[in-house]
């Protein structure tokens, strides 16, 4: 049986003991184990049904933390830290060999990130241990903001969801690169590229090719109701007209692209428990954070949509 608790003791005996906890932060809920742990880490990837292939990030309580799981830091990485940390960024250096591959999928470099959710920091601070955490939920599906939303996706699959209220930021971490002598957004997050080039100078785009950060499949973030991009507002009315059991994803409807990261998922999640034939939505500009809910919606997406002659038409 699974349980919403708030009891932090609770969540730091199930990670001491090589079990999976699903802990709150202020990016997504994460499913946390042990990182040191391979067993424990095992546990993850069987739980969320995640390809072995998809690396996990891991959590540490300080900046101090990053010699020990990491080498050949470079300066960068501690000027963001020492601006975005604690926060919602990651940072993937060389791995030491203390990290097991499996949490790793045997790249030899790890994702570090301090996240600035209170009760995460005490879970690891308390357990004495870096905690490798992706989102809660089943691979490749809706990340979860609430406990509520992770007892949806992983009830009876595990024992424990701690419960520290809806995630501040909504949306899962900027992930960077600094290998080979070169800064390079893996992938966009709430801490925007234009904030980083403000610490670092110009960084590169995103690379392609091996899979060396979480969040780089070509679907994920998806509902069970396929979820089409539209061109504009103009497109989705005339596709309501054609087909009347389509839902909207109005992100007019949130205050800014702030509001729009933080509301993302769960609005998605209310959409697709409404059971439409479809789910449409329309990309942002794609500036500042903007283009963190463009990867979202591009990878959530089953392709573009749009109306010719009357007729619905779905391309990749």
């Amino acid at each position: 049986m699974t349980r919403i608790i708030k009891d932090i003791a609770a969540a730091v005996k199930e990670i001491s003991e090589g079990n999976i906890v699903a802990l709150p932060t202020e990016t997504v809920y994460g499913l946390g184990a042990n990182a040191l742990n391979e067993n424990a880490v095992l546990k993850i990837f069987e739980t969320k049904e995640r390809p072995v292939f998809n690396p996990l990030i891991v959590h540490v309580p300080d900046i101090n933390e990053f010699e020990k799981y990491g080498k050949v830091i470079p300066d960068e990485v501690y000027m963001l830290a020492e601006r975005f940390s604690p926060g919602p960024i990651t940072y993937v250096v060389k791995k030491k060999s203390i990290i097991p591959d499996i949490v790793t999928s045997g790249n030899d470099s790890v994702g570090l990130r301090i996240p600035s959710h209170e009760m995460f920091l005490e879970v690891i601070k308390s357990a004495g241990v870096p905690v490798a955490a992706p989102s809660a939920n089943r691979s490749g599906k809706i990340s979860p903001t609430t406990a509520e939303e992770v007892m949806k996706e992983l009830e009876g699959k595990i024992s424990f969801i701690l419960d520290g209220g809806k995630c501040s930021v909504g949306i899962e971490s900027t992930v960077v690169s600094f290998l080979d002598n070169e800064i390079c957004i893996l992938r966009h997050g709430y801490v925007t590229k234009e904030e980083i080039e403000k610490v670092t100078g110009k960084i590169n785009l995103p690379k392609h090719g091996k899979i060396i950060s979480p969040g780089l499949l070509k679907i994920h973030y998806a509902p069970i109701t396929p979820l089409y991009i539209a061109e504009n507002k103009d497109e989705i009315e005339k596709i309501k007209i054609v087909s009347d059991k389509a839902a909207v994803l109005d992100m007019t409807k949130f205050a800014d692209k702030k509001d729009t990261a933080l509301n993302l998922f769960s609005e998605m999640r209310r959409l697709d428990e409404m059971k439409p034939d479809m789910i449409i939505a329309e990309m942002t500009d794609g500036e500042g954070i903007g283009a963190a809910i463009n990867d979202r919606l591009e990878r959530a997406s089953s392709g573009k949509i749009k109306i010719i002659k009357g007729k619905i038409c779905i391309t990749e």
